[in-house]
């Protein structure tokens, strides 16, 4: 499965620690940001607190390998699988093609000012499939 998002990035020195490596709080942030351009992608939507947005319920990281300052690094995102009301999104940091860190978190999609769990709308699901996500 390739990936949907893949951009370029180099660190900046407010993404990283004392000793000059990304802090892992980063890696979640710089994923963050993937996570709503791949909505905006599918939803054409900006994201709004009475609108349908996605929400992490669930993460989780793995650290492979140190990155510093400056390093040039591709950040890349994809869904791996869509349910009802949620989807599974995978992502990576790579250095020089090689994952650095990788993380999987469990999406799902409320408004904001109710709480409210939303469907996935038809529309989405077809370019979820399109993108390669499975359906259950």
């Amino acid at each position: 499965m390739s990936w949907t998002i893949r951009r370029p990035h180099r660190i900046r020195w407010s993404e990283c620690d004392l000793y000059a490596h990304v802090n892992h709080a980063a890696y979640l942030t710089l994923f963050e940001d993937l996570r709503i351009q791949h909505w905006q992608a599918l939803t054409g939507a900006v994201v709004a607190p009475d609108a349908p947005n996605p929400v992490v319920a669930q993460i989780e990281a793995r650290y492979l390998r140190a990155v510093g300052f400056q390093d040039a690094v591709e950040l890349c995102c994809r869904v791996a699988s869509f349910r009802r009301t949620s989807y599974v999104q995978d992502y990576a940091m790579l250095k020089d093609g090689e994952p650095c860190c990788t993380a999987r978190a469990v999406i799902v999609i409320t408004r904001q000012d109710t709480g409210e769990k939303v469907p996935l709308w038809e529309a989405i699901r077809a370019k979820l499939l399109a993108e390669g996500a499975t359906e259950g």
